[in-house]
């Protein structure tokens, strides 16, 4: 402590050490010989190298040889559910059957829409209670799976098709495949080219769901009222859910511009998706969330998120957008978010094959996980498995070598990836 007059300051870090966390990727290491120019002396200096890495080891635990992911929720028995953006793959919502393999959840049926192109208006798609295009999938604190339909499938992999009314939806099974939940959207909160993207569940109470609308025409979130089924938004194009126009990403140390392969074909900055990644507190005191095309962070208390709208509730809108909280740079665009019952947010770091965490006690940034082989952490959940151990768990999909970004052309190497990584908390199970 240091003592000033009768007063004492907690001193961090000590004087003359260095802050925590500050050499996790540090070392040193000689360079070969064709790169020290034959000179012995320089050959034998140990240079300063970043060796990319920090953190607990990194597992993997399945490989995607088919069709590549976005979503991964897995239950407490271990078995592990994921979701495939649906252009030409054969399922959209699926569990893992071995380490390389997936079989449709919950089965086949299910997974077949009679059609995707609305046959009286082919630039829109079809109502169904089919799944279309499963986004994101979750389990929540009872075990129980949601699987979320963006309802706007594309053709041939390219074209995405416009939503029709009752072609968004948010889907419950339980852990054996039967549907306990249908929550579809009204066209006048979730609209024809809304693009919903992830979802995180409250069961408390009535109940509520949280839903980033990542489309860059009508960024915003979605709420919905379990109980009644009831939805609205919140957020609408508030400056913390928008896109950051002239974000230039950076990928394995290389700058990314988008290169479209749809006219006017001009190369732009990586400003595609807004309001991607979300995650609640365990307490549900919180909504975090982030644009992908951005390197910030913010959250809401979910106090007015819970507020509807509405003539009895004339201010809600206004109250909402006061209350955001822009919790500053982190470093990175960011893709999925997610918490623990320790309160820590999770948060994938692209730009830097890493995943960072949130401490809300000190308001840092803490670095978590770095290895070269997360290529694009996307989507992240927590997991306290029965037979032992809490993991994050998160997929890894190359996002930025695909074909949308690439003139079309898909960089991509597979397989796709899922890793596991140990962590100290356990799932918040917002029960």
């Amino acid at each position: 402590m240091l003592t000033i007059g009768c007063i004492q300051f907690p001193e961090y870090p000590p004087p003359l050490t260095p802050p925590p966390n500050q050499t996790l990727a540090d070392s040193v290491a000689r360079l070969p010989a064709n790169e020290t120019g034959g000179d012995r002396n320089l050959a034998r200096a140990l240079i300063h190298v970043d060796t990319g890495k920090f953190g607990p080891p990194v597992e993997l635990v399945h490989a995607y040889f088919d069709f590549w992911p976005t979503g991964v929720a897995v239950n407490s028995d271990g078995k592990i559910f994921t979701s495939f953006p649906r252009g030409n793959e054969t399922f959209t919502l699926a569990e893992a059957d071995t380490s390389t393999t997936e079989v449709p959840f919950p089965d086949q049926d299910t997974n077949t829409p009679p059609a995707f192109v609305n046959a009286t208006n082919p630039g829109f798609s079809i109502a169904t209670e089919k799944l279309i295009l499963v986004q994101s999938v979750v389990v929540d604190g009872r075990d129980r799976i949601w699987a979320l339909d963006v309802g706007r499938p594309r053709v041939n992999g390219s074209t995405l098709l416009a939503a029709a009314p009752g072609g968004p939806k948010l889907i419950g099974f339980h852990p054996n495949g039967t549907r306990f939940a249908s929550i579809k959207f009204p066209a006048g909160f979730v609209a024809a080219d809304s693009s919903l993207n992830d979802v995180r569940l409250d069961l408390r109470g009535d109940g509520f769901a949280y839903l980033p609308d990542s489309s860059p025409q009508r960024p915003g979130v979605v709420v919905v009222n379990l109980r009644t089924g009831e939805s609205w938004r919140h957020l609408d194009n508030h400056p913390s859910v928008t896109v950051q126009v002239d974000l230039i990403s950076f990928h394995n140390g290389v700058p990314n511009y988008i290169h479209p392969p749809i006219s006017p074909f001009a190369v732009t900055a990586f400003n595609r998706f807004a309001v991607d990644g979300v995650a609640l507190s365990p307490d549900g005191e919180y909504f975090y969330f982030a644009p992908l095309s951005a390197r910030r962070l913010f959250r809401i208390p979910t106090s007015f998120l819970k507020v509807q709208p509405s003539a009895i509730n004339p201010d809600a809108i206004i109250l909402a957008n006061q209350a955001v909280q822009d919790l500053g740079d982190v470093g990175s665009h960011l893709n999925g978010l997610e918490s623990d019952d320790q309160g820590f947010i999770y948060l994938t770091a692209p730009e830097h094959n890493a995943i960072n965490r949130f401490n809300p006690k000190t308001g840092r940034i803490e670095p978590f996980v770095r290895n070269p082989f997360i290529q694009w952490p996307d989507t992240l959940a927590v997991a306290s498995l029965k037979s032992g151990g809490n993991f994050l768990y998160f997929t890894c999909n190359q996002l930025w070598l695909s074909p949308d970004y690439q003139n079309g052309t898909d960089l991509r190497t597979k397989p796709y990836a899922m890793f596991r990584v140990p962590i100290e908390g356990g799932k918040a199970n917002q029960l």
